[in-house]
């Protein structure tokens, strides 16, 4: 992310809901999954990377129909598998609401002995910021980067996370990666890969409250998908009930 030029634009959290739901929408998305969608995108911008970077590449794949929503899940030996029932890439739109919820359902008793395998996903930090952004514990999700690289990301306590690279910038993926979620909540203490990787804090949301979410990065290009549910602002719209009527019988 280009941070040392002025943003495009800057906007609430309420502004982030709006917009980003409404654009997720405009790609064909259903209203509840476009919401969590948005929730995921406050989660990235409070650890202070760009939302419409991340998100913009999962929206396009799903407007050019590329990606799909359309999942099926089955029991494999080493866990939940999650894939599309096309013969596309899987939506982390989707796939990460759909973990989510496997998840909320496992006692946590059980939850060393879950994994979850999640197909061609279009865009795997997305899957990492659902779990994140639902504050689900102390789970590792990784994929291989375009280029081979394995990626990982630590989601912790109260929304908290960790990753395996350095800095914000995250690494590069132009090709669909199958993800892998597994709890690490009763080896985190043993676990060397993460004891100095820095920590991203949600107490960062009370800055960006108070000073707002800088974009940077195609907000025109967002903003299309957005304008998308918009409706016409003319006489035949106004007739059929768009807005202010006519005639003001108050």
């Amino acid at each position: 992310m280009a941070s040392m030029k002025s943003p495009e634009i800057v906007l609430s959290f309420n502004e982030i809901a709006f917009y980003f739901t409404r654009a997720a929408v405009g790609v064909g998305v259903p209203y509840g999954l476009a919401e969590d969608f948005a929730r995921s995108s406050i989660w990235i911008a409070i650890s202070g990377i760009d939302p419409v970077e991340i998100s913009l590449p999962a929206l396009k794949s799903l407007d050019e129909n590329y990606s799909s929503i359309q999942v099926c899940q089955t029991d494999g030996i080493s866990g939940i598998v999650l894939s599309s029932i096309e013969k596309k890439q899987l939506s982390a739109l989707q796939g990460g609401p759909v973990v989510c919820d496997c998840i909320s359902l496992i006692s946590k008793k059980s939850k060393e002995y879950h994994h979850f395998t999640i197909k061609k996903v279009d865009n795997p930090f997305l899957i990492a910021a659902a779990v994140g952004s639902n504050k689900l514990g102390y789970w590792q999700i990784s994929w291989n980067s375009s280029n081979g690289n394995l990626c990982s990301v630590l989601t912790t306590q109260n929304g908290n996370y960790k990753t395996s690279w350095e800095g914000n910038n995250i690494p590069e993926q132009d090709s669909p990666s199958d993800v892998f979620v597994m709890s690490i909540e009763n080896d985190l203490k043993n676990d060397s890969n993460w004891k100095y990787q820095k920590t991203y804090f949600y107490k960062n949301r009370k800055k960006y409250l108070e000073e707002g979410i800088p974009i940077y990065c195609d907000w025109h290009k967002f903003y299309y998908y957005f304008s998308r549910v918009l409706v016409p602002s003319d006489e035949k719209s106004r007739i059929l009930g768009a807005g202010a009527g006519l005639i003001d019988r108050d």
